[in-house]
């Protein structure tokens, strides 16, 4: 069952036994070579003819939420590794108890007791026929990573057969044994390593990390023997907990359970990726707004170098007028509940593989930022062309051609952020609108009044006399409206044809607001008079190949798990005797 087991036995001695046993631990523990092989054989030869009195069986369960945790992160396409110092049949049992291997799981192990029988190269492919036999047909469910109808596998490895994967080869090159194994793992739903050092497990992040798919690997750990897993991978986490703080310390995160990393992955980590996804595609789209107008304003000006804008507008577009509602987009959006994203883990595979930082949305945000910058100006040129638009027959100047296309520009790129903003809340209307109101203030006192301490008054009553003319207000609701409309039809095109499982959520449920964010605490969200207002998704996308590195505090489940593959007994049968200290590691 997992226990963890420890014999208690006695036997008497003579004074001349004793003090033979203390003469040859004494030689062995001075010994300057094979120190450790002379203790074992000094332990072998005194662990003889014992009377045992009794045995002691400890459990140590799975913590709080474990199992929940760890078929969460399986249902949002992470790959789960267990990486352990304990032996096989403990690590195993751990794995059923936390739903990481399952009934109808294959068993493949590839440990020194088969090598002792085989060659490392034949068994190495002969598990790989094996899994590889149906790689071309394997289809993802989403639930356990595989179909129903295909073969299940689950990868058993220890510290031993490890070794001799990553020990150079006579050639001087062990790259094909690692690339084989690789692609044996890749192939298998789960993948335990048992008996592992700590800086084995650093060798199995490193030798993940420089894969050829380049996978983000994240490392979580309660213990010491973990901090070099830690520090390997792409991003560290350590669980505070009674095996001191040195995984902590040397964490980038630090979280006080396992359960949390739940809601860190795929709740806190989904928000801020589509956030800091959008601020960067923003700040460039803006920008090409803001820029391409006044280089196209010089084939007009014969390349006089006059500006397009105002120094004032120049200096405050990316300070005042379009900053504060893209920060708050980056701080509070969250594109559907909470509680659905805990609900339906699949939907961080929407977000997968750097789903929205990828070339192909960077030159959408570019091209459109391009289209708009041409409604501006050419929209503005054609308004231009009847001279006489004012009332009393005035015309339009330079300066105020340049304010008209800076005004369509900073209603556009903030309506365009409104329309991307699902979580509204006061504070998003007062920054969004406030930005539009602030712009229209500024530029009604900068070109209204005459200010004593400035050397020249270009823009005096610019703005008022733009906002006087009809067809220069037919001209901004016209070519902010045009801007937007490309925009707008790709999103409504796409989430009728081609939707994805986030935006079936969104059409589908509404948003809570005030009883689920991102800011409610945990405890609120466990109470018993909780209840959502939004149901899950059941909706799934494609698989991801992110990757993630855990290791926690090593837990034993009471249930009996099935046969091993290669075994003769049960998991139940066999007493546990796992090393003091020793803890999980996990592979995500």
């Amino acid at each position: 069952e997992g226990l963890r087991t420890l014999c208690v036995a006695y036997k008497r001695l003579i004074q001349e036994e004793y003090e033979g046993i203390c003469k040859l631990l004494q030689a062995a523990k001075v010994a300057l070579q094979d120190r450790e092989k002379k203790l074992a054989e000094a332990y072998e030869q005194i662990e003889k003819d014992l009377t045992l009195l009794g045995a002691t069986a400890v459990e140590d369960r799975l913590q709080e939420k474990a199992a929940d945790t760890i078929e969460a992160l399986q249902k949002a396409g992470i790959k789960v590794w267990v990486l352990t110092g304990d032996k096989m049949e403990t690590a195993a049992a751990t794995c059923y108890a936390c739903k990481l291997f399952r009934r109808n799981t294959q068993l493949l192990e590839l440990t020194t007791k088969r090598i002792e029988e085989q060659s490392l190269h034949d068994i190495l492919f002969e598990l790989s026929k094996t899994v590889l036999r149906h790689s071309g047909s394997l289809t993802r469910d989403n639930f356990s990573g595989l179909s129903a109808d295909m073969q299940d596998y689950g990868l058993i490895i220890d510290g031993a057969a490890l070794s001799l994967i990553m020990k150079p080869r006579e050639d001087g090159s062990s790259g094909n044994y690692r690339e084989l194994f690789l692609e044996i793992c890749r192939s298998c739903s789960a993948v335990l390593c048992c008996r592992m050092a700590p800086l084995q497990k650093a060798q199995i992040v490193k030798l993940i990390k420089f894969s050829k798919e380049h996978p983000i690997t994240l490392a979580i750990g309660d213990g010491a023997n973990d901090v070099s897993m830690i520090l390997e991978a792409h991003v560290g986490i350590g669980v505070i907990g009674k095996e001191g703080r040195q995984a902590a310390r040397n964490s980038d995160y630090a979280i006080p359970k396992f359960k949390h990393l739940k809601k860190m992955l795929l709740v806190h980590g989904h928000f801020y990726y589509i956030r800091i996804s959008e601020l960067v595609q923003y700040f460039f789209y803006k920008n090409v707004c803001f820029i391409f107008p006044q280089f196209l304003y010089q084939f007009f000006c014969g390349f006089s170098q006059q500006t397009l804008y105002d120094t004032a507008y120049l200096t405050l577009y990316n300070i005042s007028f379009t900053s504060l509602p893209i920060l708050l987009y980056s701080l509070m959006e969250q594109h559907v509940g909470i509680d659905v994203l805990k609900r339906d883990p699949t939907l961080y595979r929407d977000v997968a593989k750097n789903a929205l930082l990828r070339w192909r949305v960077f030159i959408y945000w570019t091209l459109l930022g391009l289209f708009d910058a041409l409604v501006f100006f050419f929209g503005a040129y054609f308004v231009f062309e009847n001279t006489t638009v004012t009332s009393n027959g005035q015309i339009f100047g330079n300066w105020t051609f340049g304010t008209l296309v800076f005004t369509v520009m900073v209603f556009t790129v903030t309506l365009k952020l409104a329309l991307d903003t699902h979580y509204w809340t006061w504070i998003n209307h007062f920054v969004i609108w406030g930005s539009l109101l602030f712009y229209v203030i500024f530029s009604l006192l900068w070109g209204g009044v005459i200010w004593p301490f400035l050397n020249y008054q270009r823009m005096y009553y610019v703005f008022i006399q733009m906002l006087s003319s009809g067809p220069a207000w037919l001209a901004i609701v016209l070519l902010v409206t045009i801007s937007l409309l490309p925009d707008v039809l790709k999103k409504v095109l796409c989430r009728q044809l081609w939707p994805t499982a986030t935006e079936r959520v969104q059409n589908g449920c509404a948003q809570p607001r005030d009883r689920d964010s991102e800011f409610t605490p945990l405890a609120s969200l466990q109470s018993p008079g909780y209840q959502s207002t939004c149901p899950s998704a059941t909706w799934y996308s494609s698989c991801s190949q992110q990757v993630t590195l855990a290791a926690w505090k090593e837990k034993v489940s009471t249930e009996p798990p099935p046969t091993l593959s290669g075994s003769r007994h049960r998991c139940s049968s066999i007493p546990s005797h796992s090393c003091p200290g020793s803890h999980v590691g996990m592979l995500v």
